[in-house]
Parts: structure tokens; sequence; C-alpha cells
């Protein structure tokens, strides 16, 4: 599988002895796919991708980007290859929105206390990408959770990586910058990046992603299309409730039925 980016293999991880939040055999990422990371609270979705970025290790299994063991991997060069976005990723200090795009490029600058001109250029396309060039000299701490969002992500194109791992980028953006986030991450992936998303909206993923991966209780129910793993029984023995799925063309819409006493996969 030479377009492959990570491969995990014999994975299980636990923050408490015994009680295992991840515990399965294989999970692998492609350049060009979308793989988006679905399952109830508890599943261990955050987890995973916080292993695939070096942040935890796991108590056992291998972890392997490009065929290289990740524990054989800097944490420099990794995040030279891989950006992540975690989940309400928060910037504390008043820094500009200019200012936290070019934090994308800190991997790649060798601890350079000038920004270079290759560098400035970057950083400036991903905020015109993400639509948000005129946004360069206001505070961080003062936008919105949606703007923030956008900040972020073009943060994380402004690295260039070849694999991005976002924990649900788009939950704070309203229905038109939700689209545009999605049709931006279609193009990066054309270009052949890798990406794996956690999202919580299955229905609303289902349309731009290649392969969804659905958890529940640490392991891995199914992996397949969206076609494939949204599936009414699927989906009501994972979360623990009846479900209705509607299908029209590549759009779904999901809506619970009944929440079942003691159900849940958590």
């Amino acid at each position: 599988m030479p377009d492959t980016l990570y491969t995990v293999r014999n994975l299980a991880f636990a923050y408490e002895p015994g009680k295992k939040v991840l515990d399965f055999d294989h999970f692998h990422v492609s350049r060009g796919e979308l793989v988006a990371l679905i399952g109830p609270n508890g599943a261990g979705k955050s987890t995973l991708l916080k292993i695939l970025t070096g942040l935890i290790k796991p108590g056992s299994g291998i972890i392997e980007f490009k065929g290289k063991n990740l524990r054989d991997i800097s944490s420099r060069e990794l995040a030279k290859k891989v950006a992540y976005i975690p989940q309400d990723d928060e910037v504390h200090f008043p820094f500009t929105v200019g200012e936290v795009v070019m934090l994308g490029r800190w991997p790649h600058t060798g601890g350079a206390f000038f920004d270079s001109a290759r560098d400035i250029e970057i950083s400036s396309d991903a905020m015109k990408r993400v639509g948000i060039s005129d946004w360069s000299s206001r505070l961080i701490n003062e936008l919105s959770g949606g703007e923030r969002a956008r900040v972020l992500l073009a943060k994380a194109i402004a690295t260039q990586p070849e694999c991005m791992l976002l924990d649900e980028p788009v939950s704070n953006l309203d229905l038109k910058y939700r689209a545009e986030a999605y049709s931006l991450l279609r193009s990066l992936i054309a270009s052949g990046i890798g990406m794996v998303v956690v999202a919580h909206d299955i229905g609303s993923v289902s349309r731009w992603a290649d392969r969804m991966v659905l958890l529940a209780g640490g392991k891995i129910v199914i992996d397949g299309t969206p076609s494939e793993v949204l599936k009414e029984d699927i989906l009501e023995r994972a979360y623990g409730l009846s479900v209705k799925v509607i299908t029209d063309g590549n759009d779904r819409a999901i809506f619970p039925r009944e929440i079942k006493t003691g159900g849940g996969a958590e």
C-alpha cells in the first residue's frame, strides 16, 4: 500500500488499568481520502487522534507513519507532516490572527526568530483559502467560536502537511461555512493529503467522507463507505437508540426515534 500514511495494528490503550478505551486490530489512513471517525461519546475517537499525533502512547500495538514506527519519529519531524486540530483548541494569549496562522509554520522554521518571506507567503495563502485574509490584525481571543475554527483551519493548512487530524473542526460553524470548510478539505484531499475527521454530525460528514469508521466501546464496529456504515441496525447497536436514516443521493439525514433504557456503547 504505497499511498498509506498511517497504519495501526493491535492497538490497546487505557487511561486506567483494566479499563480499555481502545482495543482493536487494524486501522489505516491513505493519501487522498477523508476518513470520518464516528461513534458515541466515550468511544475513543479523540483518544485515537492523540495517539496518532504521539501526544499519548498506546499500552500496546504498532503505529506507523509512512512505514516508520511512530516512536522513531521526532515530534518536530512529525509536526512537519501531520497537522492536528484538537477539540475546543483555545489560544489564551492575545495573538493576532496572522500570528496564530504563522504558528503553523513553526515546525519548518528550525527555531528562526524571524519569519521568512516564504513562510509569510504560505500563511497568507492559507488565510486566503479559508477566506480570512482581512482578519490578519484581529485578536484571536476576540473572535467567536466559529471564527476561531476558521483561523485554526488556516493554521493547519499553513503547515502544508501530508495528513490532517481534525477533532470536530466544523462543530462551531453555521451551515454556510460548514459546507465551505468541507469543500476546502476535499480540495486539499484532491492534492494528495490524507485526513481523519472526528464528527458527531454523521449525516453531514457522510456527504464528504470516503470512509467512515464507527467506534463503540473502544472497538471498530465497521469500517467502510458511508452507505455501508450508515445502516439503521448498525447505528442502533452502536448508539443504543432506534434511528431513521433518510437518503437522498449523497445526502443523509439521521433522526433518533427513541432512547432504549440501558442502551448505548460507551
